[in-house]
Order: C-alpha cells, then structure tokens, then sequence
C-alpha cells in the first residue's frame, strides 16, 4: 500500500490538472456554439472523440505498460498544450472542428489512463469511500475554481494569453506524479479475462451510466441557450455545484464504506428526481437553490458507482480493466449519441431521455462479486 502522502501527491496532480482541463472542458460546447456550430456538429464532435478515444486508447495502454504511466500522462500533457492553443484560435472550419475533437481525445484518452492507473496504486483496499472522497474533493475544488477562473476571464482577457497561464499551470500538476512509483510488474493484456470476470449486468449498468456523462456534457449548453447566456453564470453554475459536493464528500462518502448498504438506487432516483425538476426551472435564483441540492447528489451518485468501478479492479491486472472500461464507456456513449442524431432530436428531448436511463440504471442488479 502507498504511503498517505503519495496519496497526497496523487490530489495534487488531480487538482492542478483538472483545473486546466476543465477550463476548456466545462465551456467546449458552449464555445462550439459560440462559433456558430449547431447542436448537430456538437453531437457529431462528442461523436468523433468517442471513437477516437477507442482506437488510440489499445496503443496509449501499451506504451504505459512498455515505459511507464508517469510518460502516457507527460504525453497528455504536450496534447493538451497543443490542444488549448488551437482552441485559442476561435474559427469556424472542418480542419479546427476535427484537429480539436482529435487533440481533445487523445488529451483526455493519455491522461485518463494514466490517472486511472495510479489511482488503482493509490486507493487503500479498505476504507475505499473515504480515500475515493479524497479524490472527488481534489476534482471538485479544480471544477470550482476553473470555472471561477474562466468565468472571470474567458471573455475579457485574450485566448493566447489564457493558454499560456493554463499550459503552466497542467505542467506543474502532471510534475507530481513522476514522485509516484510505479507498479514494475508486467504481465500481458488481458482483455478477455477482464470481460470474463465482469457480469451482464454490471456492463449494462456501466452503459446505461454513460447517460449522465451526456447529460452533463450537454448540460452548460442548456443553461447557456435556455437559463443565461453568459460565462459568468456558468461560473457560477459549476461554483454553487462544487460547493455542495465537497459538503457532502467531506461530511457523507467516508461512511459510505458499508460494505452492506446499496447506495445506488437511492441515488440514481435522487439524481433523476432532481434533475428532472430542474429541467423546469429558468428562474436564476431557483436554479442555484436547485443546483447546491443537485451537487450533493450528484456525488452521492458518483461515489456509489466509483466506489464499485475501483472495488471490481481490485482482482484483476489494472491495465486491463481500466482498458476494458474505457472501450465499454464510450461504446456506451458513440450508440447514445448516435441514436440521438439518427432521430434528430431536440436538446431538451436529449437530456429528458438522459434522465429516464439515469433513474432505469440504479434498478439493473449490480453484482458486487465477479463471476468466475
């Protein structure tokens, strides 16, 4: 087991990084939208990085395994410099829209991977709530900040020059996990095992999760188009939200390490609930007492299903479950989206269907064991 303070190190890389990464991230449909790309592009953007993110994640495993995660996420981060630069740039034609989805995959597909990985290091086998609460607070605290920091500047200070502060600041973060060890013991790909082990029905609930990821990709477009159209508000947004999640991490998910209770029924009929209500809300005032209520359960729903994703990798090679699930997640994302396009559906309608399978999901019997 590693020490607590690589476990520190490990916040320090998520905190520094994350907020980069959701400095363009949180906004990247919004700014789509702002360059007069419409929903559709945006839906067939979130589609190219989905498969993108399948066909290079088998090639960035490797060379993880072959020279170290420490060098998948170095790799992330000269992608994400190069990938913020040209976000700069602000233009409206094929080769920004592709050359963006592409940098923005392989960004995310390098880091992801690698963060995973020395996550699966880091987290202690027992008390998994409270040291995944570690992590969710890290994220949190980059969200909050990040989208503070954008809100302020992105439209008064130029594009170059926010790149250049972002840059620096992704640098120092991904500076910390080369004080991390690394696990040298290397064993083949397996895959096939991986898929063995994990049962139907927890691949289907991990698919049907991916709705929340598209709902919460889409959600600032929402806001922007129908609640407010200014960045400040989105700040604001992702601010009150971040607030109440790290209320509920501190205060909750540590004792979320019952082993006996089944948190994610409760919390995917919270989430889908309170979602479901905000969907009917434009009043600004109303809108942030719903999202601080909203952000408490967001996390009780994530710290169930990351508690369970960690919990099932604790058998298994670390390289091939965290592979496996990157290609069942955006699997589960490129047959959601596309069937969104294929019907030509409306935002709202997107985000309503977002929600059914959000609440359907937390009634699919997650097995806590692997079958053999």
């Amino acid at each position: 087991m590693l020490k607590l303070k690589d476990n520190a190190k490990f916040n320090l890389f998520i905190f520094f990084t994350m907020f980069a990464k959701f400095s363009v991230e949180l906004f990247m449909p919004v700014i789509l939208y702002k360059l007069n790309y419409s929903i559709t592009d945006i839906l067939i953007y979130l589609i190219l990085t989905f498969v993108i993110n399948i066909l290079v994640c088998i090639p960035a495993t490797k060379i993880g395994r072959r020279f170290g995660y420490k060098y998948v996420i170095l790799i992330s981060a000269f992608l994400f410099v190069a990938l913020y630069f040209l976000v700069s740039l602000l233009q409206k034609n094929i080769f920004y829209f592709l050359a963006v989805a592409f940098l923005s995959s392989l960004t995310n597909i390098f880091y992801y991977l690698g963060r995973h990985y020395y996550a699966g290091l880091v987290l202690a086998k027992k008390q998994m709530a409270r040291k995944v609460g570690s992590i969710l607070i890290s994220t949190v605290l980059a969200s909050m900040t990040a989208s503070v920091f954008s809100a302020i500047f992105l439209d008064d200070l130029p594009m170059f020059i926010l790149a250049i502060i972002i840059t620096i600041i992704y640098l120092i973060g991904t500076s910390f996990i080369f004080f991390l060890p690394q696990n040298k013991k290397s064993v083949p790909l397996k895959l096939k095992k991986v898929n063995q082990k994990i049962s139907k029905s927890n691949k289907l609930f991990f698919l049907l999760e991916q709705f929340k990821v598209i709902y919460f990709t889409l959600y600032p477009l929402y806001v922007y188009i129908y609640v407010d159209n200014t960045y400040s508000f989105l700040g604001l947004v992702y601010f009150v939200t971040g607030l109440a999640s790290i209320i509920f991490i501190y205060f909750i998910s540590r004792k979320m390490d019952n082993p006996n209770k089944n948190y994610l029924r409760l919390s995917t009929t919270l989430l889908a609930s309170i979602l479901l209500f905000d969907m009917y809300i434009t009043n600004h005032y109303l809108v942030i007492i719903i999202l601080f209520i909203e952000g408490i359960i967001i996390k009780l729903y994530e710290t169930s299903v990351t508690n369970k994703m960690y919990a099932l990798q604790k058998d298994l090679e670390g390289s091939s479950y965290f592979l496996y699930m990157e290609i069942l997640y955006n699997i589960g994302r490129i047959i959601i989206v596309s069937l969104m396009l294929l019907f030509s559906l409306k935002m709202r309608t997107v985000l309503y269907i977002c929600i059914m399978f959000i609440f359907l999901s937390g009634f699919i019997n997650f097995q806590e064991k692997k079958e053999d």
